[in-house]
């Protein structure tokens, strides 16, 4: 135990899963957690919680990070089936634990089996109420990022299982999604698709139509103007009825983000990180 500016910091070394489960037993109301890689791990410290508390994921919904195993998409899904809310954080990092406004945990240490179990990890624990208030007003907000996390719903998540299938089967030496933890090798500045078309098949609707446009730039770096140039003339073809074409637009790009598809690099500028 420490102590800066009269306020009390713990320090939650390996296995974090005890703290946690500790501060679920005096948790009444509210759980927010953010950390960019979830699996069972954090399912198992959930059951300790009560029925009362409302809980807030915060984490990545990187379609790599599915195909890979650094993340579960099926651990995702039971969640947001069970009430969970899920929200979608581009570039997360950070991982976070608050207890209603009574503790916040700030580590190093994922909500998976590994985090919370296994690697060797370290956090900084806060009791202040004016401290842990704000911790959690930054996580709400996106910690920085242009627009704050987005919720995804059960059925969202769920429509996400094809393409990761299909990602998982395009890319050499991805292991299966039951490995629960791995490196991040997968998160290159870019990565090539099947070029049989089957990974786009697996979507539908106004998300294909913006996905097939993205892949059809001559360049991978891209402005909004061009993805208007060649998105709006097909849309409008195939949703002749739709009055808001280039907010629809501009709303599947923020999804292809969330999903790892593009990057956003500011000032309507973005840049494709997956080729045909």
């Amino acid at each position: 135990m420490a102590y800066r500016n009269g306020q009390v910091l713990d320090f939650v070394t390996t296995p974090t899963e005890g703290w946690l489960r500790e501060s679920l037993k005096t948790c009444r109301s509210r759980l927010l957690v953010a950390s960019p890689y979830v699996n069972e791990g954090f399912t198992q410290v959930l059951r300790e919680i009560s029925p009362s508390v409302k809980t807030t994921l915060v984490t990545k919904t990187d379609l790599r990070d599915f195909a890979m195993g650094s993340s579960n998409l099926e651990t995702l899904c039971t969640l947001a089936i069970q009430g969970v809310r899920v929200l979608s954080l581009t570039g997360l990092h950070a991982k976070v634990y608050v207890f209603d406004r009574s503790r916040a945990l700030i580590t190093s240490a994922n909500a998976t089996w590994s985090g919370l179990l296994r690697n060797r990890e370290l956090g900084v624990a806060v009791s202040e109420p004016s401290a842990v208030s704000q911790v959690a007003s930054l996580v709400l907000a996106g910690l920085g990022a242009d627009s704050p996390p987005k919720r995804v719903s059960a059925s969202e998540l769920s429509n996400l299982r094809q393409p990761v299938e299909a990602l998982r089967s395009s890319v050499p030496n991805i292991p299966p999604v039951k490995v629960p933890d791995t490196p991040e090798a997968l998160q290159d500045a870019s990565f090539q698709l099947p070029d049989d078309g089957d990974f786009v098949k697996t979507f539908t609707g106004w998300t294909r139509l913006t996905l097939e446009c993205v892949l059809s730039l001559p360049n991978d770096t891209f402005s909004l103007s061009d993805m208007y140039a060649v998105c709006t003339p097909i849309a409008e073809r195939r949703y002749p009825r739709n009055q808001f074409v280039p907010d629809k637009i501009r709303q599947q790009l923020q999804l292809l983000r969330n999903l790892g598809l593009i990057e956003f690099l500011g000032n309507g500028i973005y840049r494709r990180t997956a080729r045909l």
